[in-house]
């Protein structure tokens, strides 16, 4: 399971209200019309990132069954039911990013609202023996891992129902950014 994650956010004298109906609209053609391997989308408002200037914005995440997924969901985004709407969500967003995450651990769900706790582990160590302790002790929480360096956004993407203060393990910088689903 990956997840194609894609931080944005729209011109600031742009018409929120318009660009979350824009990436609504989207979502719902990709959905009616799935390509092979497609499993489910969902954006999310979010808080400040650095990824996006310190300023706040987007972040969609869409779920594909594996790598074999993506050129059919790349292809079904541009083309057909959903052309006209990705144009219209596309021509209001000043800036975007994206991200691939392979799924660690956890069940690959798309909550209405949830907190990523983005990590970033020192050099070095065993990251899995390292977030051993952090898995035992959130037992829903789920983790995805970045997959290749296709965007600025850090290494681990845990998402748990609430934040929680010692959730990263020692010596790793934490960020949590509370998401709501539109």
């Amino acid at each position: 399971m990956l997840a194609y994650i894609f931080w944005h956010r729209p011109y600031a004298r742009g018409d929120q209200r318009r660009y979350e109906e824009a990436l609504l609209s989207f979502q719902r053609r990709l959905s009616d019309e799935p390509s092979p391997g497609f499993r489910e989308a969902a954006s999310y408002r979010i808080a400040a990132v650095p990824w996006l200037g310190d300023q706040a914005g987007y972040e969609d995440w869409c779920l594909v069954e594996g790598s074999w997924a993506l050129d059919p969901l790349n292809a079904a985004a541009v083309a057909g039911q959903a052309k006209a709407p990705h144009d219209v969500a596309a021509a209001q967003m000043e800036i975007g990013h994206g991200g691939l995450y392979a799924l660690m651990w956890g069940a690959p769900d798309l909550p209405s609202r949830r907190t990523v706790i983005w990590l970033t582990r020192p050099r070095g160590i065993d990251w899995r023996a390292a977030l051993a302790p952090l898995r035992a002790k959130f037992p829903d929480a789920t983790c995805w891992r970045r997959q290749m360096v296709l965007g600025p956004a850090p290494e681990f993407a845990v998402v748990v129902p609430a934040a929680s203060p010692d959730i990263a393990p020692a010596g790793w910088k934490a960020l949590p950014i509370m998401g709501e689903r539109l």
